[in-house]
C-alpha cells in the first residue's frame, strides 16, 4: 500500500471474553455463539467511510452516522442497534492530550463498530486493555469501559487544572506588582471546554438510561446507573473549579481597580500641587506694566517662595483632608 493510510485500524474477535486479532473488519453478525466482534476505523479514510456507508448489515441511521461528520455527542437506539457519539480527548504522538476529539459507535449483541478522525486516547487504551489480555464478554461492557477510562482522564486534568489554579491563587493572593499576568485566563477556558464536554456526554447517558417517550437505550442502560454518578461528580468538580477561577478574576479585577486607583491618587495629587505655582508662573509672565518685583533684583526670589509657600499650604490642606499619607 505504500505508506496509504488503513481504513481499519484494528479488529478483534472476542470467545469466552478474550480478544483474538483480526486482519479484516468484521460487519456481518456472523461471530455465533457467545462470540461478538469489534472493528476500529479510521474515519478520516475515504474507504472507511465507503466501508460503513455500503454496509448492508446496518441500518440506515448508522450508516448515515459513519458516513457524515457528526460531531454532537448523543446516544440512541434503534431496532437491536444502540448509537451515537461519545467525547474522548485527541492523542499526541508522545501521549498528551492534544483537545477534544470524537468516538463514533455503534453496537448489537454481535458487533462493536467505532471509528475516529484523529487519534484518541480513551479507545487506544481500551485497545491495549485487550492485547493486555482484559476479558470482555459483551459489546456494551467494552464500550462502557472506553467511556470510564475518558471519565479517569478528565480526573486526571482536572487534578492539574486544580493545581495550576491553586499555583495563581498563591500568586494573586501575594498581591503582585502586575496581577494580569497570571494565565488565568487560560485555565479558565480550559475548564470551560471541559466542562461542556462532561455535561454533554452526562446529558446524553442520562437520556439512554431514562429515556423520554420510548428512546431509552435498553442494551447500553443497564449499565449505566453506577457510571452516570461519577460523571456527575467530576462534572461538580469542574464547576467547583470554575467557581474558584471566577472569584480568582474577580480579585484579579479587584487588585487592578486598585492599582488604577492609586496611581489616579497620585495623578490627581501632582496636579493638584503643580497648579497653584502654574497659576502663579502664568500670572507673572504677563507682559503688562505694573507687574510687582518687575524691577527687583529679588524678583524671582520672592515669586519661587510665594510659590513654594502655595505649595506647602496645599500639601498642610491635603493632609488635612486625609487625602495625604
Amino acid at each position: 500500500m505504500g505508506g496509504e493510510p488503513v481504513a481499519l485500524l484494528w479488529s478483534f474477535r472476542f470467545e469466552a471474553g478474550a480478544g483474538r486479532p483480526l486482519t479484516e473488519p468484521a460487519l456481518t453478525a456472523n461471530a455465533g455463539g457467545e462470540a461478538w466482534t469489534w472493528s476500529h476505523f479510521r474515519l478520516s479514510d475515504v474507504r472507511a467511510r465507503s466501508l460503513l456507508a455500503n454496509a448492508p448489515d446496518l441500518p440506515a441511521a448508522i450508516r448515515e452516522l459513519f458516513a457524515g461528520v457528526e460531531d454532537r455527542i448523543r446516544v440512541e437506539q434503534t431496532d437491536a442497534w444502540v448509537f451515537g457519539v461519545l467525547p474522548d480527548l485527541e492523542r499526541e504522538l508522545g501521549g498528551r492530550s492534544q483537545g477534544q476529539g470524537r468516538l463514533v459507535f455503534a453496537f448489537d449483541p454481535s458487533r462493536l463498530i467505532t471509528g475516529r478522525t484523529h487519534p484518541l486516547w480513551a479507545v487506544d487504551d481500551l485497545r491495549r486493555k485487550v492485547e493486555a489480555g482484559e476479558r470482555f464478554d459483551l459489546p456494551v461492557k467494552a464500550l462502557v469501559e472506553a467511556v470510564e477510562i475518558h471519565v479517569e482522564h478528565m480526573e486526571s486534568i482536572l487534578d492539574d487544572l486544580t493545581a495550576q489554579l491553586a499555583v495563581v491563587e498563591d500568586y494573586v493572593l501575594r498581591e503582585p506588582q502586575d496581577p494580569s499576568d497570571t494565565g488565568l485566563s487560560a485555565l479558565r477556558r480550559e475548564l470551560s471546554h471541559h466542562r461542556r464536554e462532561l455535561q454533554a456526554l452526562r446529558g446524553a447517558l442520562t437520556r439512554a438510561y431514562a429515556g423520554r417517550q420510548g428512546r431509552r437505550a435498553e442494551l447500553l442502560a443497564q449499565w449505566l446507573p453506577e457510571v452516570i454518578p461519577w460523571i456527575e461528580d467530576v462534572d461538580r468538580e469542574a464547576g467547583g473549579l470554575q467557581d474558584r477561577a471566577r472569584l480568582l478574576h474577580e480579585e484579579i479585577d479587584t487588585l487592578i481597580n486598585g492599582a488604577t486607583n492609586r496611581s489616579m491618587r497620585a495623578l490627581t495629587v501632582m496636579s493638584t500641587l503643580l497648579i497653584p505655582p502654574t497659576l502663579i508662573v502664568g500670572a507673572f509672565g504677563m507682559n503688562l506694566g505694573g507687574m510687582p518685583f518687575a524691577h527687583s533684583g529679588a524678583g524671582f526670589a520672592w515669586a519661587t517662595g510665594l510659590c513654594v509657600a502655595v505649595v506647602g499650604a496645599a500639601i498642610w490642606m491635603l493632609r488635612r483632608m486625609n487625602l495625604l499619607p
